[in-house]
């Protein structure tokens, strides 16, 4: 290769509104101690601008040395980083760390005496040099190997994608107001993908919404021509135009690119292009599926009809043909119509209208097609459109359909196909329609009364799929209600008689519901069990963007929050986020989830902005929902000490329902916080004693009848409580109240678990788990707030109570007449809490306290 550059560069500097983004600065720091890095992501993904803030901050760990390959050249690659090693060495004058070298653009590295070069430093450099290498692609080395000699780490489009916290922080960078409903809209859109999010936040300060520009046709023509000029104009012919075949499905698999192209080795050439980072990933799970990111796959679906619209229609004949014969209905059913073949999509209809009148799904291209050119459709194919404007989420184009529909059935029109299989079924296909519009978009009442038209005669052929339809919608309608304890029967039944049936979208919806009230309820492994199985059904199917799959992401961030999995938690809740599109209720619930991880990291502001937003924004969603928002306020005020909006915060515990276990616990946090111990003893007592109740508040509750009953000196009371607390979280596997007790409950588990009538191996675990929570960066711009660190001696009993009090404002007198002790011995609690805690005044006293979540 010629035209090489001789020298290094230097590190590039960061763009303006660029955030620090801590959990990868500390994967590089890590990644920085082996041998080899490779950072590979398709363009715009952030590898540069990442790597150049490691760089800038990463002196503490060594001499850094950035390289970057340029188009023409990089056959001196090894020179240049002798070069710079050297030049680094010379700088540093006394002895200096391992150096690490950038290599920045390593995908255009093709020279095999080069990359042989790289190898050899790899396996025997003795780690001289440590490399880290960012591309667009896999580099040419034995990956494998190095995987396998443990001398590799590896960051991937996946991880270099913004998180939602992370999208919110770079809204806030960019100068730009954005609500918590448009800031979801807006990471579920570009998937975390940097360059749609700058492009989006680039053009938003004229608007007031920058999700509102994910519809505008100028953000799309400057992603489209992003896309274009950096991935698909570069292209071989051959392998754009298998690209551009494929962009006529939303997933892919083996079998359907070979029926799309032709060609015979569609599983081989599917993982080449996923190797080859064309923004295209497989999904999870065991059904082969691959999609490619939404915003590119627009883009080569504009290009498929712009270059080739000849092909179009009969590429999405193909997909018809092939999803109707391997049981994908809803996809087959979307392609015919998007063909023009009228009959197949009656046909689709007729045969599977129980499964196709569900629910939506996320990110359906807004895409018409042919349409059949009169202003009248038949019976049954204005319900097949209105069955695919119910997939794509448009209520208002599946309702006109409806009316167009119902006109016929008025008339006695027959449409042009049966719903059973024998017979004319337009009125009862219609009357299922109608009762998924009120269920998915509108009144939940007024869908109960439209299930026994959906019903029919028992006898029928498909007298199971209409019974777990009409169920299934049951079931939704009292969760929208609020009542959510009437859901769970008519949705148990549903799921029995989806699974007898093989309706896979009835399958997913029912458990994703069921699994939240299980989980909701305590129940953590038959949620946990219940929403992997809906999971693993979506997989198979290619179904993983149902939205109501938004409900099972949420069971399980409950699920691994009460494990105190908190990382799986994050992580669930936000594929929840991403799912829940307009859905109020799923929205409220991940905002439930984001304010309390907030608040199991110490972020007490960030939790309290969270909720008051959502709150504001979410005013419609269920009363459950809302009651759980308020709790959330309630218990982040907790935190903060500040008792009284605690206590103005908190719902009547009559109006709480599902909830009101949640709800006495707080309300009995409150008064012990208070040093109102024998009142938070009978408070707490609800959800402990009352049948049924939630496990999650019996095992909170229980734990605070045990400090109560420590606090009035009822020994006997601390151990019959903590065994109740101790037996259910064996049980589920309850970690979370406990961590959160922080210091009390640790020393409590301390003190007497060794008194507990049955040997509890999590009792012994949990009182030496440290109740701080790891650092992570505070959600704050900006902000990564004080170092937590750790008290190296115990408060005693006394003393915290005496800490407890100095969140107010009473006097050193008033703390002793409460406790009924002498002044003195107060001076003497407060003397400790302060050389402790390493404070000099109350207020320092109390902020160091929070911090060590002693408070």
């Amino acid at each position: 290769m010629s035209g090489v550059m001789t020298r290094p560069v230097r590190t590039p500097e960061v763009p303006p509104g660029h955030i620090q983004r801590r959990r990868l600065i500390e994967r590089l720091d890590a990644a920085a101690r082996t041998p080899l890095t490779v950072v590979t992501a398709p363009a715009g993904w952030g590898k540069t601008v990442l790597l150049a803030s490691w760089a800038h901050a990463a002196s503490r760990l060594g001499p850094v040395v950035w390289i970057s390959v340029e188009r023409d050249g990089a056959g001196d690659l090894l020179s240049r980083v002798d070069k710079g090693v050297a030049a680094a060495a010379a700088r540093g004058g006394a002895p200096a760390p391992r150096p690490v070298v950038v290599v920045d653009g390593f995908h255009l590295v093709r020279d095999a005496d080069v990359l042989a070069e790289v190898e050899q430093l790899v396996r025997y450099g003795d780690g001289g040099v440590r490399l880290i290498l960012a591309g667009r692609t896999d580099p040419a080395l034995p990956l494998h190997r190095f995987r396998v000699d443990g001398v590799l780490t590896e960051l991937r489009a996946e991880d270099l994608a913004f998180s939602v916290e992370e999208t919110a922080q770079f809204v806030a960078s960019m100068g730009v107001e954005c609500t918590e409903t448009a800031l979801f809209r807006l990471h579920a859109a570009t998937e975390g993908w940097a360059v749609g999010l700058r492009l989006a936040l680039g053009a938003a300060p004229q608007r007031t919404d920058p999700a509102l520009l994910l519809e505008d046709d100028g953000y799309f023509a400057s992603v489209a021509e992003y896309l274009s000029v950096e991935v698909i104009d570069a292209l071989p012919s051959e392998r754009r135009r298998l690209l551009l075949e494929t962009s006529a499905v939303e997933h892919l698999s083996a079998g359907l690119v070979e029926s799309l192209t032709g060609r015979v080795d569609g599983g081989a050439l599917l993982a080449e292009l996923s190797r080859a980072d064309l923004f295209l990933r497989r999904e999870v799970g065991p059904g082969g599926w691959y999609r490619f990111h939404p915003l590119f796959a627009r883009t080569l679906y504009a290009q498929l009809r712009r270059r080739m619209p000849d092909r179009v229609r009969d590429l999405h004949g193909r997909a018809a043909d092939w999803h109707a014969v391997h049981g994908l209905p809803g996809d087959a059913l979307r392609h015919s119509l998007l063909a023009g073949r009228w009959r197949q999509a009656t046909d689709v209809l007729s045969r599977h209208w129980t499964d196709l009148v569900v629910g939506p799904r996320r990110g359906l291209p807004a895409d018409d097609g042919p349409t059949p050119g009169r202003s009248e459709l038949p019976a049954e194919l204005a319900l097949a459109f209105a069955a695919e404007h119910l997939r794509r989420g448009d209520a208002d184009g599946m309702r006109g359909y409806l009316r167009m529909a119902d006109r016929h059935v008025r008339n006695g029109g027959n449409g042009n196909g049966n719903g059973n299989g024998n017979g004319n079924g337009a009125p009862r296909m219609a009357a299922a329609l109608h009762l998924a519009e009120a269920t998915v978009f509108g009144d939940p009442r007024v869908a109960l009364s439209l299930v026994p038209p959906v019903l029919g005669d028992p006898s029928e052929e498909l007298a199971d799929e209409t019974r777990a339809l009409a169920l299934l919608s049951s079931g939704r309608a009292w969760m929208r209600i609020g009542q959510w304890g009437q859901a769970r029967q008519p949705l148990s039944e549903a799921l029995v008689l989806a699974q007898r049936t093989s309706m896979v979208q009835a399958q997913i919806c029912a458990a994703g519901l069921l699994a939240t009230l299980e989980a909701v309820q305590g129940r953590l492994r038959l949620a946990a069990a219940i929403g992997r199985r809906a999971l693993t059904t979506a997989e198979r199917f290619g179904l993983t963007d149902a939205v109501d799959l938004a409900w099972t992401r949420m069971a399980l961030a409950e699920v691994y929050y009460q494990w105190e999995c908190l990382a799986d938690a994050e992580h669930q809740a936000e594929l929840g986020l991403d799912l829940a599109g307009d859905n109020v209720e799923a929205l409220a619930f991940g905002e439930v989830h984001r304010a309390r991880l907030r608040l199991a990291h110490g972020h007490f502001a960030a939790a309290l902005n969270v909720v008051l937003a959502a709150r504001r924004e979410l005013a419609t969603a269920a009363p459950p929902l809302r009651t759980a928002l308020a709790l959330v306020e309630a218990e982040t005020r907790v935190a903060t000490g500040d008792f009284a909006a605690a206590a103005r915060a908190l719902p009547d515990r009559a109006d709480a329902e599902i909830f009101a276990g949640w709800a006495a616990v707080v309300e009995a946090t409150v008064q012990y916080g208070e040093g109102r111990f024998t009142a938070a003893l009978a408070t707490a007592s609800v959800p402990v004693e009352s049948h049924p109740s939630s496990l999650t508040w019996q095992v909170r509750g229980a734990l605070l009848m045990a400090l109560a009953g420590r606090a009035l000196g009822d020994r006997a009371r601390v151990v019959r409580h903590l065994e109740t607390a101790m037996a259910a979280a064996e049980d589920e596997g309850f970690r979370r109240p406990f961590v959160a007790g922080g210091h009390p409950v640790r020393d409590l588990l301390a003190t007497f678990g060794p008194l507990l009538p049955v040997y509890h191996p999590m009792a012994s675990e949990l009182s030496t788990v440290d109740p701080v929570p790891a650092p992570v960066p505070a959600v704050e711009l900006g902000t990564a707030g004080p170092p937590v660190g750790v008290l190296l001696e115990p408060l005693t009993e006394r003393e915290l109570i005496v800490l407890r009090y100095l969140q107010g404002t009473m006097s050193n007198d008033e703390i002793a007449a409460t406790l009924y002790v002498s002044v003195n011995t107060v001076k003497t609690h407060i003397k400790n809490i302060y050389r402790k805690l390493n404070a000099g005044r109350r207020r320092e006293a109390v902020r160091r306290a929070r911090e060590l979540r002693l408070l």
